[in-house]
């Protein structure tokens, strides 16, 4: 039993446990959020006529804009391909829905979009990990240039 906690330990403690952290972060806010996008696919007709307007370009095609950032960039995110370009549409959305949807900023109103953007800037400002497309990317240019 003290083998297996120390390998785990040792796991954790590594720099690869940082990386394994990143890739179930990457994928569990991906798939979180992915449904958030997947229910307004699935809903658009009845959501177009009363979906927040908070930026003023019209609510379908704000609807549009979210739901796109929702699904498309959340499966970009749980692959780690072009994963900080990835998040900053992401991170806009979560923003205009923190401070801009509704009236007064409360943190009641917004907390669930405010955990979200604090962990859309944390894959900004650290990137994907080891386990991602854009590190797999990185190594086979890298080996290219190299030859």
């Amino acid at each position: 039993m003290s083998k297996s906690v120390s390998r785990l330990t040792n796991l954790l403690l590594s720099s690869n446990g940082s990386d394994i952290a990143l890739l179930l972060l990457r994928i569990f806010v991906g798939i979180m959020m992915l449904t958030h996008g997947v229910a307004k696919i699935e809903n658009f007709s009845a959501l177009k006529a009363n979906f927040p307007d908070p930026v003023g370009l019209g609510a379908g095609f704000s609807l549009l804009l979210i739901t796109c950032a929702e699904v498309g960039c959340s499966l970009l995110v749980i692959v780690g391909l072009v994963t900080r370009l990835a998040v900053i549409p992401l991170i806009v959305g979560m923003c205009v829905a923190a401070f801009l949807t509704f009236p007064g900023f409360t943190m009641a109103a917004s907390e669930l979009a405010l955990l979200y953007l604090s962990i859309y800037i944390t894959l900004l400002i650290a990137g994907p990990g080891e386990y991602s497309l854009d590190e797999l990317l990185r190594m086979t240019l890298r080996r290219k240039n190299s030859n």
